[in-house]
This record gives C-alpha cells, sequence and structure tokens, in this order.
C-alpha cells in the first residue's frame, strides 16, 4: 500500500527552479526569497518523497538520477496548477463556464442576434437560455442567483436586480374575426372578457392594460388566464369567447376566426434585461451591450397585419 505524500505547492516551485538554476543561491534569487528558506523547503521536500533530488557535494546543485525523474512530474503538476489557476479567474470573471439566461419575453430577432454576439465574444461560454411567461417569476430566479440574466417585460422594482431598458413592444389585439373592424377602438370591446396573464406573473403589464381600458371608458371583464397563446388563439378566442393583447413579434401565424388589430392608442411594453446587481458576469455585461446594439440597429418595425 502507497504512503500518502503531502507536497506543497511552493515545494515543487522551489524545486523546479533551484533545477533550473543549478544553484540554491541563484534560484533564491529568481524566488526573491532568502537562500536558506529555499534550502529548507527543497529538504522537506526530499523527506516527505523519501528521495534525494539534489547531489550537493559540489558548489553547483546538480539533479541526481531521481531527481531527473521526479522533475518531468513536477513540472507537469505545475503546469496543471496554473492551467486550475487560470481557468478558475476565467471561471470567476465569466469568460468560461455556463450563461443561464432566462427569457419572459418573444424571442425578436434582436435577442437572437445579441445572442449570437455574446458566442462569437465569448466562445468558452455555453449559453441555456429558459423562458416562461412569467416576469416576477424570472426576476425572482435572477436574484436568488439562479439566473444570471433575464430578458423581462415590463419589469416592477427587484432587490438585487438592475433593469435596463432596450426597446419598447407593441401590443396587438387578438379580437374575434367579427371585432375586427371596430376594435381599434377598445371601448367595442367592453362587454367582451379579456384574458391575460395572471397579474402574480406580470403585474406591471396586467396594471397597464387595465389602465388603458379603464382610459377607454370601461373595467375589463375577467376572462382566461392566458397560459400559452396558441390555445388561447386557436380555442376560446377564436370561439368568440374572450379578446386578448400580445406582443407583436409573437403574432407569426393567421387564424380565420381571429383578427390581429392595432389599438388606438398604441399600447407599448417595455423589454428590458435584467442582471444581477451587483456584480454581473463578464459574459453577461457582453450580453446587455450586444442587446442595445441590436436595439439600436433593429427599430421595431410598425405591424401592418
Amino acid at each position: 500500500m502507497r504512503r500518502a505524500v503531502a507536497v506543497e505547492v511552493r515545494q515543487l516551485r522551489y524545486f523546479v527552479t533551484v533545477a533550473e538554476c543549478e544553484h540554491f543561491g541563484r534560484a533564491a534569487e529568481v524566488l526573491h526569497i532568502v537562500q536558506p528558506a529555499v534550502s529548507k523547503q527543497v529538504a522537506r521536500l526530499e523527506r516527505e518523497l523519501g528521495l534525494t533530488l539534489f547531489d550537493r557535494s559540489h558548489r553547483r546543485a546538480r539533479l541526481t538520477p531521481d531527481g531527473r525523474a521526479f522533475l518531468v512530474h513536477a513540472r507537469d503538476a505545475l503546469r496543471g496548477i496554473d492551467r486550475a489557476a487560470a481557468a478558475a479567474v476565467d471561471i470567476a470573471a465569466g469568460n468560461v463556464g455556463l450563461l443561464r439566461i432566462g427569457s419572459s419575453l418573444v424571442f425578436t430577432p434582436r435577442i437572437e442576434a445579441a445572442l449570437a454576439a455574446v458566442r462569437d465574444a465569448h466562445p468558452g461560454v455555453t449559453l441555456q437560455v429558459t423562458s416562461s411567461a412569467s416576469t416576477t417569476g424570472q426576476l425572482a430566479a435572477l436574484a436568488a442567483g439562479d439566473l444570471d440574466a433575464a430578458f423581462v417585460a415590463a419589469p416592477s422594482p427587484t432587490a438585487g436586480v438592475r433593469v435596463h431598458h432596450l426597446w419598447d413592444e407593441p401590443l396587438l389585439l387578438a379580437v374575434p374575426a367579427a371585432y375586427a373592424h371596430t376594435a381599434g377602438n377598445l371601448a367595442a370591446l367592453a362587454e367582451l372578457p379579456l384574458a391575460r396573464s395572471a397579474h402574480a406573473d406580470n403585474p406591471d403589464i396586467h396594471d397597464l392594460i387595465t389602465a388603458a381600458c379603464r382610459a377607454a371608458g370601461f373595467t375589463p371583464r375577467v376572462g382566461p388566464t392566458l397560459t400559452r397563446a396558441q390555445d388561447l388563439l386557436a380555442g376560446p378566442l377564436a370561439s368568440a369567447q374572450c379578446w386578448t393583447l400580445l406582443p407583436a413579434g409573437l403574432v407569426t401565424q393567421d387564424f380565420a376566426a381571429v383578427a390581429f388589430v392595432e389599438p388606438d392608442p398604441p399600447i407599448r411594453v417595455p423589454a428590458a434585461l435584467a442582471l444581477p446587481d451587483p456584480a454581473p458576469r463578464a459574459a453577461a455585461l457582453s450580453l446587455l451591450t450586444a442587446a442595445q446594439t441590436a436595439t439600436a440597429s433593429r427599430p421595431a418595425p410598425p405591424h401592418t397585419g
């Protein structure tokens, strides 16, 4: 059974330096320490290993055969330690590893462009993207350290999170086809229940829509809870049981029984990137820069459906 050996990194460094300098005094100068400290640590290493590493019978410190054999392994060990230390620095800086990104927004070309830019700038970082309809849930995950960044819609102030506004996403009315020519005026929808996400999931969007309805002269009737837009469009909305508001970027499919109408006046939802506060990772800051660049270069086009 092999005896456990306790070797310190500094002992390996001192040994390799003495071997390269072939002199304890010159090695001490290179290491910027006094010679007795070098001699003491090398002697401790020899005792721990049970080997004589240097022939000290001459003025020069010459490696013994055992010393030459061990030098190969000592250098390999130090290279591995240096690589591990450099990797730790990169991980701490966010240059490698996993970047966990959440989103309660539709994945528009702007977001896709920002993600692509981060992949190019940080090839050592793997992007893990998860989506959820709940802005509140995304912010809570970010504050808890379960996410590194999150694209969110109309975010509420959250401790431990800093929000960076990117653009205003226009909302479209999704209404039964029979309301296509009148729905631009929200008052025409006063008698039809409104489907929307739970208040707890997106309180600011919920309140924004309520305010728009009240400005049109009515309080919206409670309709189905909006979870998956496609299910709502194909089911209750196509059956003329409700209406809803959806981000323009989400409207990618035509439904014969459903019309998409721009409200007058327009209703827009702030879209933002939320990051931990303080100390977001380097890759997360790159994501912010890329998202801001993509927003500036891709202004939201007017909907013409």
